[in-house]
């Protein structure tokens, strides 16, 4: 049977929450805490407090709370109280930083690390997964199935909240690609989960699969701008003229968003509807002979 949560590792450590889920350091620490406490490593704030040199327990209340804040001298014995993995460590730092500074020029400094870290962390689709791509759906049901409950049998249930609606065998046929290919996974509960959050093909692959795909994101987004209220999409266009060298620019304050949006959508802590996001940049015009001379 798969193991969805992708860790051979004991089982007080799946039970660990990922700090990479987190855009709020606080609430990470709250999360891991409470398995401390659960797994016996620590009895309870007092343990922590002297863990990080603080005379009383409340402090440590206030920082949870957000009265205080986690200084950057005690972020070094959080991390080996929590036993955190290197690249986690580091990930948690920089939360720490980016939540508590009140420079704006700061915070975005530091969100950008965060942004990179979260991209360092992409799990990349080989070629042979490329089935992956011939179905909008396959990318939607994998994106369900880590917010809902579902079971064997719900295809029904998850045909009807598909946009546009999809009968349960096109459903089922999704759910047992994404399990062959360890994408989804039955939990101890019983459910579909998904295996990782994030997926890429990285930047060198063409294969007309992922074409294929795209056009087909693009076919829906062409019915959402007539059967979606407008208050439940962003649907913008724009037009200019631009240097190549301009647009190479352009191209990567695109990547550059993507990227920061993928970090947000990861690191919500309650997210509740799946959605469709397509950007498209393309020459609308050939380009002047003299210029491509």
């Amino acid at each position: 049977m798969l193991d969805w949560r992708g860790r051979a590792a004991d089982r007080k450590v799946q039970m660990r929450p990922n700090v990479f889920d987190y855009l709020d350091y606080r609430r990470f620490l709250r999360d891991a805490l409470a398995v401390e406490k659960k797994s016996g490593r620590v009895s309870g704030l007092r343990d922590v407090a002297g863990y990080l040199g603080l005379k009383s327990p409340g402090h440590v209340s206030w920082i949870l709370q957000g009265k205080r804040d986690l200084m950057q001298h005690q972020v070094p014995a959080m991390v080996k109280l929590l036993d955190l993995e290197p690249v986690d460590a580091r990930y948690f730092a920089l939360l720490v930083s980016h939540n508590d500074t009140g420079l704006a020029e700061d915070r975005r400094r530091i969100f950008g690390e965060l942004v990179a870290l979260h991209a360092s962390r992409k799990t990349l689709v080989g070629e042979t997964d490329a089935e992956y791509w011939t179905a909008w759906q396959n990318a939607v049901i994998r994106e369900l199935v880590a917010i809902h409950s579902f079971r064997r049998g719900d295809e029904g249930k998850i045909g009807r909240m598909l946009v546009p609606e999809l009968p349960a065998s096109r459903v089922e046929e999704s759910l047992a690609l994404l399990e062959r290919l360890g994408m989804i996974g039955f939990g101890d509960d019983g459910c579909w989960h998904r295996t990782e959050s994030v997926l890429s093909t990285g930047r060198k692959w063409t294969h007309q699969a992922i074409r294929t795909f795209q056009m087909s994101i693009m076919e829906l987004s062409s019915r959402a701008l007539v059967e979606i209220p407008k208050e439940q999409r962003d649907i913008s266009t724009v037009t200019f003229s631009i240097s190549r060298e301009r647009f190479r620019k352009v191209q990567s304050r695109v990547q550059e968003f993507r990227q920061e949006i993928l970090a947000l959508c990861r690191t919500d802590p309650d997210p509740q509807v799946v959605y469709h996001l397509a950007i498209q940049l393309f020459p609308a015009s050939v380009q002047r002979e003299s210029d491509a001379a």
